[in-house]
């Protein structure tokens, strides 16, 4: 449990500095796509430079303030690596926390298992139309509309050739399009084991606002933005929500009215997503790198044996101490 707990730990503090720099330079900019694509990508990293490692050998001991940073980090590893290979199987508090980490981790699993079920139940419940490479689901269920991977789950009490039913299929096709159902299978996935990262939730919610600024973007291209945002504003939410679909009236209708007038800056843009690249390698090195000292001072020459011979045999003492104790 305690080497699991410490990659827990790198994992908390890498994804809380990817997603603190988030919050500071990329939320709410215009750049929707960007930010989707960092959001992911600093999930990957927070979970795979943990368990990366890449040597680094240094001679002497003048080390500067990064070596001493490596170090700590270094030393830590080896700490937790040698305590998990001393201590064997015992019925400890350490287990306990274990076994009831997994279990909330299956009940993440079985709701997730859940969410998917009853769509598969709501898509045999209701008839299928073929529209392209989309199928389209006229239901009257709560929750909808919402899409899932190539299927548009409808509402009939929405008018599919009113002008607010035009948008608002359009936005479903933007979901489909741009492939968002695989980032929450994704995010699923990832928060049934690490649920312990309030991190990633927060990574999680975002990433689902960044799906909407992208559909509703997709969806006003040639439309009034005032005519859609008003049609928002005059929806009432559904009372039922599935956590891997892209529902149209699940986020929050502030931001995605803030997000459809907002001007760009290009400038300003650039600069924002530019500064990710030291900040990636700062992350990458401080967790990968180990450091080990080189030792110079060694034979490199063939094998030979050394014999010591502490008494010399025969009438022959050797050195006699003081108090006439013999060699």
């Amino acid at each position: 449990m305690i080497t699991l707990s410490w990659y827990l730990l790198k994992v908390i503090i890498c994804s809380g500095i990817l997603c603190g720099y988030y919050f500071l330079g990329l939320r709410n900019k215009a750049f929707h796509r960007w930010n989707r694509f960092y959001l992911l990508a600093a999930i990957f990293i927070s979970l795979l430079v943990p368990i990366m490692k890449i040597n680094i050998f240094q001679s002497g001991e003048d080390n500067g303030t990064v070596v001493q940073v490596l170090q700590t980090i270094s030393y830590g590893d080896e700490a937790v690596i040698e305590y998990s290979h001393n201590s064997g199987f015992q019925l400890t508090t350490e287990n306990i926390t274990e076994a009831a980490y997994l279990l909330i981790s299956g009940t993440f699993l079985f709701i997730f298992l859940l969410s998917i079920y009853k769509i598969k139940r709501l898509r045999k419940k209701y008839p299928e139309t073929k529209i392209e490479e989309i199928s389209f689901i006229n239901t009257n269920e709560k929750g909808t509309p919402f899409s899932f991977f190539k299927s548009i789950f409808w509402n009939q009490a929405i008018d599919l050739h009113s002008r607010s039913g035009q948008q608002i299929f359009n936005h479903e096709i933007a979901h489909v399009k741009e492939k968002h159902s695989y980032d929450k299978i994704f995010m699923n996935i990832v928060l049934i084991f690490f649920w312990i990262n309030p991190f990633f939730w927060l990574m999680r919610k975002e990433l689902y606002m960044i799906h909407e600024f992208i559909a509703d973007k997709e969806a006003l291209e040639d439309s009034d933005i005032s005519s859609f945002a008003e049609m928002i504003l005059q929806t009432v939410y559904p009372g039922q929500h599935f956590s891997s679909t892209n529902n149209f009236f699940y986020s929050p209708i502030k931001r995605r009215i803030l997000m459809l007038t907002k001007n760009k800056n290009p400038k300003v843009n650039y600069v924002s997503r530019l500064l990710v690249l030291p900040l990636a390698a700062i992350v990458f090195f401080a967790f990968t790198l180990k450091v080990k000292h080189r030792t110079s001072d060694f034979y490199d020459g063939k094998t030979i044996t050394v014999v010591i011979d502490a008494g010399h045999g025969g009438a022959d003492n050797g050195a006699v101490a003081a108090d006439g104790l013999k060699e």
